[in-house]
């Protein structure tokens, strides 16, 4: 149940992100717009969905780095199904997704095979793939559909629609997370996984939970992304990984596994958003963004060091005065 607990950094994470956004509203001109906003919402909603899936593994003390290769495959089927039925090319793509992210939870729990390294291979197999199934140019979106386009970003204030659909998915695998038994069993293996198993957890059940959440949620984001734009290609998706992993990591989801809420991933996926909306509006190169988001990340880091690091020295402070006291 520990798990389910907000990271100890959350307050300070919320309070970064609020000072950005009001910094940045006065020193970025047309950075406090409805447009801004709604830009930086979409974002995160598509951001939000990866991170999210990428959290799974997080949280079971793994670690997917396939899932921006899984979005191009994903993305890629659905379009060039869409010719006969958009919906059943999204259906035939999410399944997919949940096959491959079963059997990678499969084999690393029967194996204990470390996940970096087989889903390292697994993403440049699959990037391979994306690049056979479309290997002159991208994946289009049947013209009679290009509606859907329009729709994904119809702008409801500071809302669009793509935002809305990421973001309540998001919230929908927070609420699992809490929930149901599957949920709590992820962050008991994550927390310990032998001593998960010896209280009867099917460990091996929970990573193919994990990584199929995983693929389903990048396959997802692939998808709505190439609707959003209308085409996919093998190598349009490589950003995902990167936005994903620095979304966790920015909003305090541990990489030791155990712990880790969507809330987490929803406030590192606003910081980053709202830097990389800002390095956009300022005109400036899209290299500092990198060198300013990879800061925040460090920053992030060290400021969980220290809350770990000050919790520790506390608990022990603890143990001593009751061993003194009795």
């Amino acid at each position: 149940m520990s798990g389910l607990k907000l990271d100890a950094g959350l307050h300070g994470r919320i309070a970064i992100a609020l000072i950005l956004a009001v910094g940045l509203s006065i020193a970025v001109p047309g950075f406090a717009s409805i447009a801004t906003a709604a830009s930086v919402f979409e974002n995160v909603g598509l951001i939000a969905l990866i991170g999210t899936g990428i959290m799974l593994t997080m949280v079971v003390g793994q670690l997917d780095l396939s899932i921006a290769s899984v979005a191009a495959v994903a993305a890629i089927i659905a379009l060039k199904i869409a010719g006969v039925s958009l919906l059943l090319g999204i259906l035939v793509a999410l399944g997919v997704a949940t096959v491959y992210g079963a059997a990678i939870g499969y084999v690393i729990g029967r194996t204990g095979i470390n996940s970096m390294v087989l889903t390292v291979c697994t993403l440049i197999g699959l990037r391979g793939l994306a690049l056979v199934m479309a290997p002159q140019r991208p994946a289009i979106l049947p013209g009679g559909l290009f509606w859907l386009s329009d729709a994904l970003v119809i702008r409801m204030g500071p809302v669009t629609v793509l935002g809305l659909i990421g973001i309540g998915v998001v919230a929908i695998i927070g609420v699992l997370m809490r929930c149901t038994t599957t949920g709590l069993s992820m962050y008991a293996v994550g927390g310990h996984a032998e001593r998960a198993r010896g209280s009867g957890v099917d460990t091996t059940r929970v990573y193919m939970v994990a990584f199929a959440g995983s693929a389903v949620l990048g396959a997802l984001a692939g998808i709505l992304a190439a609707v959003r734009s209308g085409s996919a290609s093998g190598l349009g998706f490589e950003s995902f990984l990167l936005a994903g992993i620095t979304a966790a990591v920015v909003g305090g989801v541990p990489l030791e596994g155990g712990r880790g809420t969507v809330i987490n991933v929803l406030i590192g996926a606003f910081i980053i958003r709202l830097v990389s909306t800002a390095v956009s509006l300022g005109g400036i190169a899209g290299s500092f963004e990198s060198i300013v988001i990879g800061s925040i990340l460090l920053a992030m880091l060290l400021l969980d060091y220290w809350l770990r690091k000050r919790g520790g020295s506390r608990s022990g402070s603890r143990r001593t005065f009751n061993q003194t006291a009795f």
